[in-house]
């Protein structure tokens, strides 16, 4: 009687403990717990102490309200051009609303990752290798914008997504390297061309200016050659028209002195014919003097001087 009665206490505190375990509910920080009553969704209580009725109430699930990051294994995409490539992703979500997380999804973080693998592969079929393998941050973005708002139905929020590795196979990173080398090999030829272009630019401009330089040097020699034949010219007219004028001025002096002296002399007109008749014989007995006559001779006795050499002659 007495074990029954140790028994039936021990089955006491443990339905007591039971009990209250039910009716005590503790919620850790980061985190909510979804409470049902037969079934039905009642509420959902944050972090804390609560206090439910043990068998009316019941705690359906406990929900992390934390980030939590997922990596997704690569899957086979294929490009516009036909390349099979191998991409992982790497995701940072958290749920926002525990409800729909609980009971409009079945399992929403499956559903999450299907739904960001199949808008991968639509945004891979859209792009080549080379935009693929350049533009990653492009498609980091254009994946999130396709799926942030398809997951909010799922009471979960993308805090970013990243695709990872791309892989290509053996074949196909050869081929991509043979293009590497033919462009580099075309950029080179390119580059050369280029310099020898350049060359042949500079070379002409250098001989074009080489020229232009002679040609001013040339003129401006020239323009100094003619200025100076001016100048001589100038100081040679000068110096002759001076010449003409100091002999003019001799000339007209020697004969202001001649007339002075004439008229000093006080000669008579028969002297002053007498000395022109003398003065033109010795032109005439001169053998190196041109003597001009007139053709009317008789004309030549009526001038004085001409009469008398003629009678003397006689």
């Amino acid at each position: 009687m007495v074990v029954f009665n140790i028994i039936l206490v021990v089955i006491v505190i443990v339905v007591a403990l039971f009990i209250l375990s039910q009716l005590v509910v503790i919620v850790q920080q980061g985190e909510v717990k979804v409470v049902e009553s037969f079934g039905k969704y009642v509420k959902t209580i944050d972090p804390g102490l609560h206090f439910l009725i043990p068998i009316l109430y019941v705690v359906r699930r406990r929900v992390s309200l934390k980030q939590t990051p997922i990596q997704i294994e690569p899957q086979s995409v294929i490009t516009r051009d036909n390349v099979i490539v191998e991409i992982d992703e790497a995701i940072k979500y958290h749920v926002t609303d525990a409800r729909a997380f609980v009971y409009d999804n079945e399992d929403s973080v499956t559903s999450m990752i299907q739904d960001c693998q199949s808008n991968l592969r639509g945004i891979i079929g859209k792009m080549e290798l080379n935009e693929v393998l350049n533009g990653t941050e492009e498609i980091n973005v254009n994946l999130y914008q396709s799926v942030k708002d398809i997951t909010a139905g799922y009471g979960l929020s993308i805090d970013r997504i990243n695709i990872g590795e791309i892989s290509v196979s053996a074949e196909i990173v050869n081929s991509m390297n043979k293009l590497i080398t033919a462009s580099r090999d075309k950029e080179s030829l390119i580059t050369i061309s280029e310099g020898k272009k350049q060359s042949v630019i500079l070379e002409s401009e250098a001989k074009s200016s080489e020229m232009q330089i002679d040609a001013e040097a040339r003129a401006r020699q020239t323009k100094i050659d003619a200025d100076a034949r001016a100048e001589r010219t100038r100081i040679d007219a000068a110096a002759e028209a001076e010449k003409i004028r100091k002999l003019t001025e001799a000339e007209t002096a020697r004969i202001k002195e001649i007339n002075q002296a004439i008229a000093e002399s006080n000669l008579t007109d028969e002297m002053i014919a007498y000395l022109g008749i003398e003065a033109f014989k010795h032109v005439v007995e001169n053998n190196g003097n041109t003597v001009i006559m007139p053709s009317n001779l008789t004309e030549l006795g009526n001038v004085p001087a001409i009469k008398e050499i003629w009678q003397q002659t006689k």
